[in-house]
């Protein structure tokens, strides 16, 4: 038995009798690994598993992740892997330019992806001559999801848009913005619920579908917030779709206030977003510069 494993034993063997203990920043780095990343022991060869006969094949929608030189790359990365591992869909890490750095860099992400999430078939690819968004925006079909971080202080001008505003106003499929300061925000974070603007439309019905299915693969809840300028008759309610937990929540106040709110106890901030525009709605663009957790926006 080496020393992770005795860890692990060790840690199973204290929640059993309910041992208290104290979290120090090492064991939850430590149970991270455990728990969170299948971690592989590099010094214990993988035992090749049985081919399954009854195994289905892969979606065919991928996740597109973009990603440059600086080490906020690795939360995209990491999230991206996370969802690919999720849906048992390939993950591509894309970079736009012709560093000499940038093939190095993308060598050693998807290593960091091989060894924390084995079971992700990762692949890379550099493209020059074009930007950031029209790269990931001509890598993606309307069925893969992107994955692109954003940059705290970014501008907000209409003249320089950010990536994440231009991939997410145009990408005809899902796109996951990564706005996560904190990530991981500890043992609690993958019990948190996916919190949906909901607003009556078309788009907000789709934002809901697409988060209760997110839910479902994730293990969550999904809190539909329907925020109204005064006060209103409709009851909360909580019911069950597809073995998700669906709880309606109405609030008193602004959509974009009380979505960023929410996203301080939130896993994800899912929002619709109407097909066909080249620019986001006031209250996506202001939710995806200000809230505190990833935010998916959906066509």
């Amino acid at each position: 038995m080496n020393d992770l494993d005795r860890l692990r034993v060790e840690h199973e063997a204290r929640q059993r009798a309910g041992a208290p203990h104290r979290a120090t920043p090492y064991s939850e780095v430590v149970n991270r690994y455990l728990n969170a990343f299948s971690y592989v022991d590099p010094y214990v060869p993988a035992p090749t598993p049985p081919p399954d006969p009854a195994a289905k094949p892969p979606p065919a929608g991928r996740v597109i992740v973009g990603a440059d030189e600086l080490p906020t790359a690795h939360l995209a990365v990491d999230l991206a892997a996370i969802e690919a591992g999720l849906r048992g869909t390939p993950l591509r890490i894309v970079h736009a330019g012709s560093s000499p750095r940038t093939r190095p860099a993308l060598d050693r992400l998807a290593e960091r992806v091989r060894r924390f999430a084995p079971e992700v078939a990762v692949s890379t690819r550099v493209t020059a001559g074009m930007g950031p968004a029209e790269m990931l925006l001509a890598e993606a079909t309307a069925d893969d999801l992107i994955v692109v971080g954003h940059r705290h202080g970014a501008a907000r001008g209409s003249l320089r848009r950010s990536v994440a505003d231009q991939v997410a106003a145009r990408h005809t499929g899902p796109v996951l913005v990564v706005r996560a300061p904190g990530w991981p925000t500890g043992p609690e974070s993958p019990a948190r619920p996916l919190v949906v603007g909901v607003n009556g439309t078309a788009a907000a019905t789709r934002a809901a579908e697409f988060a209760v299915e997110e839910a479902r693969v994730r293990g969550c809840d999904v809190v539909l917030l329907h925020a109204v300028g005064e006060p209103s008759e409709v009851p909360d309610w909580t019911d069950r779709r597809g073995g998700v937990s669906v709880r309606n929540h109405t609030v008193i106040g602004d959509p974009v206030t009380e979505l960023v709110a929410a996203s301080e106890h939130a896993a994800a901030i899912v929002v619709g977003r109407d097909a066909g525009r080249q620019r986001l709605g006031s209250v996506n663009r202001a939710v995806l510069h200000r809230a505190h957790c990833p935010i998916f926006l959906v066509g």
